[in-house]
């Protein structure tokens, strides 16, 4: 699955003000989006898909298979 990144929160006062203006801005253009009729699928952007990795898979798959008996 691969490693978790950890990002540092920016802190401070004025990193905390700024956060809670854009918070309350997406609020707002959440609630105007279904306001209008919108729904979950638009607002996030359309369905999302995943694609697989086939190569890696394949490679994975090969190390960490059955142990075979010769």
């Amino acid at each position: 699955m691969g490693r978790k990144i950890r990002r540092q929160r920016a802190k401070g006062k004025r990193a905390d003000r700024i956060h809670a203006s854009i918070k309350a801005q997406r609020g707002l253009d959440r609630a105007e989006h279904f306001a209008k009729g919108g729904d979950l699928v638009q607002y996030w952007g359309g369905p999302k898909t995943v694609t697989r990795n086939r190569k890696r898979d394949a490679s994975r798959n090969a190390c960490r298979g059955t142990v075979k008996d010769y």
